[in-house]
């Protein structure tokens, strides 16, 4: 994947072709700022293009991670002469292009789903970023080879390049897995050297004597055990469990619980799956939601999953009682 220096394109292409990429490249930029916010409701089609972004943005990660190794190992060798390839960055760049316009497509296209969501706004400039780095960075190289410049100039910028493209990685992966996807069985020492502090992760189900019953006692249940998955940063099926209004919205599946009605909620529906399916939730090897927080969780539904309802305002049976008494009598984490 190294060539020698032989520019292949006379003075006059070489600018024109520089021109064309350097006008990609601004409009990259330019496009979340004119676009502005994520909210308004876009065609289907917007949001079906974007979900190719997870499929593409693999190819770039590859290909620089290949010139990479490349680069070091002429380092290695003392081959200061070597250049990227050509065919490879462009390669590379193009494929950044495509994944950085599908992400932005995905972005919008997923309606108020991203809205505010400070994680996925900056994993948006960071791959807007690697592409224009990408760009630059050919550019660079073509250049390179006209004016016989030292290569060094050119692989600094590749570094640079990658150094942008981990960034950008990086938050994706927090999205799709969550912050803590690198460093939860990392040991503690490890953990505080990557900035990530242990911390008590979910709250306690402790009973006030006449608690809010959703505030108090589901929604430590569902931070518990669903809320690592369905948040802000990182929302499977496009659910997000962290605020009463969008647990009710729900996601892909429709809504997420029916007031009133328990055994025809799809959250309820999908606790009750075996767990060796695939839709059962939480997903095998997580946290398992207990026969004491699932009772609870469906009488509260089928009392009309009042947000704002005290335990004295429920019709709480005894049973339920007994079981509420349960949780608070086991530690968090069980």
């Amino acid at each position: 994947m190294s060539e020698k220096p032989s520019p292949a394109l006379t003075r006059k292409m070489l600018m024109l072709v520089s021109a064309c990429a350097t006008m990609v490249a601004l409009a990259l930029i330019a496009l979340p700022l004119v676009v502005g916010e994520p909210g308004k409701k876009w065609p289907d089609i917007v949001l079906f293009l974007g979900r190719f972004h997870m499929l593409v943005l693999h190819i770039p990660i590859g290909i620089f991670v290949l010139i990479l190794l490349q680069e070091i190992g002429a380092m290695i060798l003392r081959r200061g002469d070597a250049r990227p390839s050509r065919f490879a960055l462009a390669l590379g760049m193009i494929s950044a292009v495509v994944a950085a316009l599908a992400g932005f497509l995905l972005y919008h296209g997923s309606g108020d789903d991203y809205a505010g969501n400070e994680l996925a706004e900056r994993h948006l400039w960071a791959g807007m970023a690697f592409a224009v780095a990408a760009i630059a960075t050919w550019i660079a190289r073509l250049w390179g080879d006209a004016m016989g410049a030292n290569p060094r100039w050119c692989r600094l910028m590749l570094f640079a390049t990658f150094g942008i493209m981990t960034f950008a990685g990086h938050d994706g992966a927090s999205m799709t897995h969550g912050r803590d996807y690198l460093t939860q069985y990392a040991p503690t020492w490890l953990r505080g050297m990557l900035g990530d502090e242990k911390k008590s992760s979910v709250p306690e189900v402790v009973t006030p004597v006449d608690p809010v019953v959703y505030t108090e006692i589901i929604a430590p249940i569902l931070e518990r055990r669903c809320v690592s998955c369905h948040n802000a940063e990182k929302s499977k099926g496009y659910y997000r469990m962290d605020t009463y209004e969008l647990l009710v919205k729900g996601g892909l599946e429709g809504a997420g619980l029916k007031p009133g009605n328990a055994a025809e909620s799809h959250i309820v529906k999908l606790i009750e799956l075996p767990i060796d399916d695939d839709m059962h939730m939480p997903p095998d090897g997580k946290p398992q939601v207990t026969a004491a927080e699932l009772l609870v969780l469906k009488w509260w539904i089928d009392q009309g999953a009042d947000p704002a309802k005290k335990l004295s305002e429920s019709n709480a049976t005894a049973e339920v009682i007994a079981e509420l008494k349960e949780l608070d009598d086991k530690p968090s984490g069980e």
